[in-house]
Protein backbone atom coordinates (compact mmCIF):
# COMPACT_ATOMS: atom_id res chain seq x y z
CA UNK A 1 0.00 0.00 0.00
CA UNK A 2 1.51 3.20 -0.54
CA UNK A 3 1.38 6.25 1.68
CA UNK A 4 -1.41 7.91 -0.31
CA UNK A 5 -3.47 4.94 -0.52
CA UNK A 6 -2.79 4.77 3.41
CA UNK A 7 -3.58 8.48 4.05
CA UNK A 8 -6.99 7.43 1.70
CA UNK A 9 -7.59 4.49 3.83
CA UNK A 10 -7.01 6.46 7.15
CA UNK A 11 -4.14 3.18 7.88
CA UNK A 12 -1.41 4.98 8.79
CA UNK A 13 2.41 4.07 7.74
CA UNK A 14 5.53 5.65 7.10
CA UNK A 15 6.34 6.76 3.53
CA UNK A 16 8.94 4.85 2.05
CA UNK A 17 11.88 5.64 0.11
CA UNK A 18 14.14 3.71 -2.79
CA UNK A 19 17.26 4.87 -2.35
CA UNK A 20 18.63 3.07 -4.90
CA UNK A 21 20.66 4.80 -7.73
CA UNK A 22 17.71 5.87 -10.03
CA UNK A 23 18.83 6.15 -13.85
CA UNK A 24 15.56 5.80 -15.88
CA UNK A 25 12.05 5.66 -15.79
CA UNK A 26 12.24 1.44 -15.52
CA UNK A 27 14.00 1.83 -12.14
CA UNK A 28 11.08 4.15 -10.93
CA UNK A 29 8.34 2.11 -11.97
CA UNK A 30 9.84 -0.49 -10.11
CA UNK A 31 10.03 0.97 -7.03
CA UNK A 32 6.56 1.98 -7.36
CA UNK A 33 6.14 -1.83 -7.29
CA UNK A 34 7.77 -2.68 -4.70
CA UNK A 35 5.51 -0.24 -2.80
CA UNK A 36 8.32 2.78 -2.63
CA UNK A 37 6.12 6.32 -2.32
CA UNK A 38 9.07 7.89 -3.27
CA UNK A 39 12.46 7.61 -5.21
CA UNK A 40 15.80 9.53 -4.66
CA UNK A 41 17.22 11.18 -7.90
CA UNK A 42 20.82 12.61 -7.08
CA UNK A 43 21.88 15.74 -9.19
CA UNK A 44 25.79 14.31 -9.44
CA UNK A 45 24.93 11.65 -11.28
CA UNK A 46 22.24 12.49 -13.72
CA UNK A 47 22.47 14.53 -16.44
CA UNK A 48 20.32 17.57 -16.33
CA UNK A 49 17.86 16.98 -18.94
CA UNK A 50 17.28 13.33 -18.10
CA UNK A 51 16.76 14.43 -14.83
CA UNK A 52 13.84 16.80 -15.76
CA UNK A 53 12.69 13.71 -17.37
CA UNK A 54 12.41 11.44 -14.70
CA UNK A 55 10.74 14.59 -11.99
CA UNK A 56 8.23 14.60 -14.89
CA UNK A 57 7.66 10.71 -14.81
CA UNK A 58 7.94 10.20 -11.61
CA UNK A 59 5.00 13.14 -10.89
CA UNK A 60 2.95 11.36 -13.96
CA UNK A 61 2.78 8.37 -11.50
CA UNK A 62 1.64 10.41 -8.66
CA UNK A 63 5.41 10.38 -6.74
CA UNK A 64 7.05 12.98 -5.74
CA UNK A 65 10.96 12.67 -6.22
CA UNK A 66 13.24 13.32 -3.43
CA UNK A 67 16.24 15.26 -5.69
CA UNK A 68 20.02 15.31 -4.34
CA UNK A 69 22.07 18.09 -4.26
CA UNK A 70 25.30 19.00 -2.78
CA UNK A 71 26.66 22.33 -4.38
CA UNK A 72 24.93 25.27 -5.51
CA UNK A 73 25.41 24.58 -9.01
CA UNK A 74 23.66 21.41 -8.43
CA UNK A 75 21.10 23.70 -6.88
CA UNK A 76 20.86 25.05 -9.88
CA UNK A 77 20.09 22.19 -11.74
CA UNK A 78 17.54 20.69 -9.43
CA UNK A 79 15.81 23.83 -9.60
CA UNK A 80 15.94 23.78 -12.98
CA UNK A 81 14.60 20.52 -13.66
CA UNK A 82 11.23 21.41 -11.79
CA UNK A 83 12.52 19.85 -8.24
CA UNK A 84 10.28 21.00 -4.90
CA UNK A 85 11.25 17.97 -2.80
CA UNK A 86 15.62 18.58 -2.27
CA UNK A 87 17.72 16.52 0.03
CA UNK A 88 21.34 18.05 0.72
CA UNK A 89 23.93 15.82 0.56
CA UNK A 90 26.33 17.09 3.92
CA UNK A 91 29.11 14.91 2.62
CA UNK A 92 31.12 15.60 -0.72
CA UNK A 93 30.92 12.76 -2.95
CA UNK A 94 34.15 13.13 -4.84
CA UNK A 95 35.89 13.75 -1.66
CA UNK A 96 33.89 12.00 1.27
CA UNK A 97 34.40 14.84 3.64
CA UNK A 98 31.29 15.60 6.14
CA UNK A 99 29.75 19.49 6.13
CA UNK A 100 27.18 19.83 8.33
CA UNK A 101 27.01 23.52 7.18
CA UNK A 102 26.30 22.27 3.36
CA UNK A 103 22.30 22.24 4.33
CA UNK A 104 23.01 25.62 5.99
CA UNK A 105 23.99 27.16 2.71
CA UNK A 106 21.44 25.35 0.65
CA UNK A 107 18.53 26.59 2.83
CA UNK A 108 20.30 30.13 2.78
CA UNK A 109 20.24 30.08 -1.01
CA UNK A 110 16.95 29.13 -1.74
CA UNK A 111 15.50 32.02 0.56
CA UNK A 112 18.13 34.23 -1.18
CA UNK A 113 16.30 33.67 -4.32
CA UNK A 114 12.88 34.02 -2.70
CA UNK A 115 12.08 30.99 -2.62
CA UNK A 116 10.08 29.32 1.20
CA UNK A 117 11.01 25.83 2.23
CA UNK A 118 8.07 26.20 4.35
CA UNK A 119 5.36 26.64 1.53
CA UNK A 120 6.83 25.91 -2.21
CA UNK A 121 9.95 23.30 -1.51
CA UNK A 122 10.63 20.97 0.98
CA UNK A 123 14.22 20.75 2.10
CA UNK A 124 15.91 17.85 3.61
CA UNK A 125 19.32 17.01 5.64
CA UNK A 126 20.71 13.77 4.16
CA UNK A 127 23.78 12.82 5.89
CA UNK A 128 25.75 14.06 9.08
CA UNK A 129 22.85 13.59 11.67
CA UNK A 130 24.41 11.54 14.80
CA UNK A 131 22.50 12.59 17.28
CA UNK A 132 19.07 14.62 18.32
CA UNK A 133 20.90 17.67 18.59
CA UNK A 134 21.93 17.96 14.80
CA UNK A 135 18.35 16.85 13.82
CA UNK A 136 17.12 19.65 15.88
CA UNK A 137 19.56 22.22 14.42
CA UNK A 138 17.33 21.31 11.45
CA UNK A 139 14.28 21.17 12.78
CA UNK A 140 14.20 24.71 13.94
CA UNK A 141 15.17 26.18 11.04
CA UNK A 142 12.06 23.89 8.76
CA UNK A 143 14.86 21.51 7.37
CA UNK A 144 13.47 17.33 7.95
CA UNK A 145 16.58 15.32 8.54
CA UNK A 146 16.61 11.68 6.68
CA UNK A 147 18.77 9.73 9.18
CA UNK A 148 20.66 5.87 7.50
CA UNK A 149 24.29 5.38 8.52
CA UNK A 150 23.97 6.34 12.43
CA UNK A 151 20.84 3.15 12.26
CA UNK A 152 22.52 0.83 10.10
CA UNK A 153 25.78 1.28 12.23
CA UNK A 154 23.58 0.79 15.64
CA UNK A 155 22.95 -2.51 17.35
CA UNK A 156 19.65 -1.50 18.59
CA UNK A 157 18.08 1.04 15.95
CA UNK A 158 15.04 1.43 18.06
CA UNK A 159 16.93 3.03 20.97
CA UNK A 160 18.87 5.20 18.38
CA UNK A 161 16.10 6.76 16.49
CA UNK A 162 14.12 7.14 20.60
CA UNK A 163 17.68 8.80 21.30
CA UNK A 164 16.75 11.07 18.24
CA UNK A 165 13.62 12.08 19.85
CA UNK A 166 12.01 10.30 17.16
CA UNK A 167 8.94 7.39 17.89
CA UNK A 168 10.92 4.06 16.09
CA UNK A 169 6.97 2.92 15.51
CA UNK A 170 6.66 5.62 12.87
CA UNK A 171 10.05 5.45 10.75
CA UNK A 172 11.23 2.38 8.02
CA UNK A 173 13.08 2.18 4.54
CA UNK A 174 12.49 -0.34 1.98
CA UNK A 175 15.04 -1.26 0.08
CA UNK A 176 12.93 -1.89 -3.18
CA UNK A 177 15.10 -3.56 -5.47
CA UNK A 178 15.23 -6.51 -3.01
CA UNK A 179 12.47 -5.88 -0.88
CA UNK A 180 14.77 -6.03 2.20
CA UNK A 181 13.71 -3.48 5.48
CA UNK A 182 16.37 -1.45 6.29
CA UNK A 183 16.87 1.15 9.42
CA UNK A 184 16.31 4.28 8.47
CA UNK A 185 14.18 7.72 9.15
CA UNK A 186 12.79 10.91 7.99
CA UNK A 187 12.04 13.55 10.49
CA UNK A 188 10.79 16.83 9.14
Amino acid sequence: MTQKAAEESNTPRPAILCKDFVTCTTHILDAAIAGADTVLLIVAVTPADLLQQLIAFCRSIDMEPLVEVHAANELDVALQAGARVIGVNNRNLHTFQMDMNTTDRTADALKHRGLDIATEYTLCSLSGMSNADDVDRYRQVGVGSLIGESLMRSPDPAATIRSFCLDPNDYKLLNASSGANTSGAYTG
